[in-house]
C-alpha cells in the first residue's frame, strides 16, 4: 500500500497565484496601522484565501477546529459572567477577533491538507522568505526615504522598528517565527547560504523592534535547536544523548542558578516595562478569583480591569478561566508531541511562538496561527509519508522474491 500525503495537483513546488494572497496577506498582517477599525489588507487577504477552502472542510475531528470551537465556547460562557461581575473590564467586541482567528487556522488547516508536503514546505519557506525581504525593504525605506509608507508609521515613536505596525511587537512575532524556518532549512542542508543570510537579516530587524521578548523567543528557540542538534548527532544513542544533556542543563542551573537570576533580572530591568510586567502579572489572583472556572471574556483585566496582563498564558485562563486554560493545554500538549515525533526541526518555531506569549499575547495575532497552521499540517504530513515509505518497504520485501523471479 502506498500513502501520499496531499493531492496529485499539488506534487509541483511552484507557488500557485492563488497561494501567493497568502504569502502577502500573513505577510502584511503586522501592519496594523493600514486597518480600518479591527481590519486591515492582511485580515482581508487571508480571509479571501481561506473562504475558499473553509466550505471544503473535512476534519471535522480535527485537533485545531475542536480546539477553536472548545475554547471559543468557553470564552462565550466567560463574556456572559464579565457581562454580569465586571461589565467594565469586558471587550465583548474581540469575540469577532476570536471567531476571525478560529475560521482562518482551520481554513490554514484545510487548504494546505489539500496540497502536497513537498508544497507546503516550499509555500511556508516562501512565505518566510517574502516576509522578510519585504521588512527589510521597509526597514531601508524609512531610513533613507520616508519613515512613513502609504500613512503607515514604520518606527514607533521614532525609535523601534515596527514595519508599519502600531505595537513592535506584532511584526517582531513574524520576524521570530521567519528566523527559525529558515534555521530549519539550514538543518536540512536546503539553501543553506540563503538561509543564513535571511537568519541575519530577521534577526537583525527583530533587534530594531527592540522587542526584548522577541529576542526571548529567540534565545529559547535557539537553545532547543542547539539540544536536538546535538542530540541528534547520535542516532542510534538518541535517548541516552537527550538525557546526558538534560542532566547537564539541569547542573548548569542549579550551579549556576544566582548568576542567571541576576544577569536575567537585569535584563529584564533594562526594559523600560520590564519590571512593570510583575506588578501586572502579580494582580492575576484578584481577577482569576471572580470567575476562576469560565473566566471573564476577553477585555482588560489586570490591576483591577485598568490593563492587560501581557501574558498569553493569564490572559486565557482571565478570559476563559479554568476550562479554556484546560482546553488550551490538552491542544497544545498535543501538538507539541506531534510535531517532535515527526520533525524535531519545527519544534523551536513553536518554541518560540509559545515563548513570545510570556510577555505578550501572541495568540492572539492571525501570524501565530499562521504559522502554527503550517506546522501543524508539515508534520501531520511527514507522519503519513513516513507510514508510506514503510508500508513500502515492508511490501518490497513481502515480495522480493516474487520480483526476483
Amino acid at each position: 500500500m502506498r500513502i501520499v500525503a496531499g493531492s496529485k495537483k499539488w506534487e509541483s513546488a511552484h507557488i500557485e497565484k492563488w497561494d501567493w494572497i497568502l504569502i502577502i496577506g500573513l505577510t502584511l498582517a503586522p501592519m496594523t496601522s493600514l486597518r480600518f477599525w479591527k481590519i486591515g489588507p492582511g485580515e482581508v487577504l487571508c480571509l479571501l484565501w481561506g473562504i475558499k477552502y473553509w466550505f471544503r472542510a473535512r476534519s471535522i475531528k480535527s485537533n485545531l477546529l475542536t480546539f477553536f470551537v472548545l475554547f471559543d465556547l468557553a470564552m462565550a460562557v466567560g463574556s456572559v459572567i464579565g457581562y454580569a461581575i465586571a461589565p467594565d473590564e469586558l471587550r465583548a467586541v474581540d469575540l469577532l477577533t476570536w471567531l476571525y482567528l478560529g475560521i482562518m487556522a482551520v481554513s490554514l488547516y484545510e487548504g494546505l491538507k489539500s496540497k502536497s508536503l513537498k508544497y507546503n514546505e516550499t509555500l511556508y519557506y516562501s512565505f518566510a522568505q517574502f516576509a522578510a525581504v519585504w521588512n527589510l525593504f521597509l526597514f531601508l525605506y524609512s531610513r533613507f526615504v520616508s519613515s512613513v509608507l502609504l500613512g503607515a508609521p514604520l518606527w514607533y515613536h521614532g525609535v523601534r522598528y515596527s514595519g508599519g505596525a502600531t505595537n513592535p511587537h506584532q511584526v517582531a512575532i513574524l520576524l521570530c517565527g521567519a528566523t527559525f524556518v529558515f534555521l530549519r532549512s539550514i538543518f536540512k542542508r536546503e539553501k543553506v547560504f540563503r538561509s543564513i543570510v535571511l537568519v541575519a537579516i530577521s534577526i537583525y530587524l527583530m533587534i530594531a523592534t527592540a522587542s526584548s521578548t522577541g529576542i526571548l523567543a529567540i534565545a529559547l528557540g535557539m537553545a532547543v535547536s542547539a539540544y536536538f542538534f546535538v542530540a541528534n548527532l547520535f542516532p542510534k544513542r538518541r535517548f541516552a544523548a537527550w538525557v546526558v544533556l538534560t542532566v547537564i542543563i539541569l547542573l548548569a542551573v542549579l550551579i549556576f542558578y544566582k548568576f542567571l537570576y541576576q544577569k536575567f533580572i537585569g535584563w529584564v530591568a533594562e526594559d523600560k516595562n520590564g519590571m512593570g510586567r510583575f506588578v501586572i502579572f502579580s494582580s492575576f489572583g484578584e481577577a482569576f478569583m471572580k470567575s476562576p472556572v469560565f473566566g471573564l471574556g476577553p477585555g482588560v483585566h489586570g490591576i483591577g480591569g485598568t490593563i492587560e496582563f501581557h501574558n498569553t498564558y493569564l490572559e486565557i485562563i482571565a478570559a476563559t478561566g479554568l476550562v479554556g486554560g484546560i482546553i488550551f493545554a490538552v491542544y497544545s500538549i498535543d501538538l507539541f508531541i506531534s510535531v517532535l515525533k515527526n520533525d524535531w526541526k519545527l519544534f523551536p518555531i513553536l518554541v518560540s511562538m509559545y515563548a513570545y506569549g510570556l510577555a505578550g499575547f501572541a495568540m492572539r495575532r492571525i501570524v501565530f496561527w499562521g504559522l502554527v497552521s503550517f506546522v501543524t499540517i508539515i508534520a501531520e504530513q511527514k507522519s503519513v509519508a513516513q507510514v508510506g515509505a514503510l508500508d513500502n518497504e515492508h511490501y518490497s520485501v513481502r515480495f522480493k522474491g516474487y520480483y526476483e523471479y
